[in-house]
């Protein structure tokens, strides 16, 4: 006979390090295509162009990142079923 109160689960809740590594796999090839093209830019770009509009292409590549990066662990919270702030 059964314990009372005991729940079965279809599947165990995935831990904090497996959630990570689902996100990071996600956005793995997305975050290297943008490092690459940051890396051939710099590479590229003429020395007297080194700083100016090449800074503001790699702020903006950064801050396209971190808002994927937000977007894939919201996606991955509401996945879950939580909504709780990291």
């Amino acid at each position: 006979m059964p314990a009372i109160g005991t729940k079965k689960s279809s599947s165990p809740e995935p831990t904090r390090e497996e959630r990570i590594e689902a996100i990071l796999q996600h956005l793995r090839p997305q975050v290297e295509q943008v490092v690459r093209q940051m890396v051939e830019r710099a590479v590229d770009v003429p020395e007297d162009q080194e700083f100016g509009a090449i800074d503001t292409a790699f702020r903006d590549a950064g801050q396209k990142l971190a808002t994927d990066i937000r977007q894939a662990g919201l996606a991955s919270r509401q996945k879950r079923g939580t909504s709780g702030a990291v």
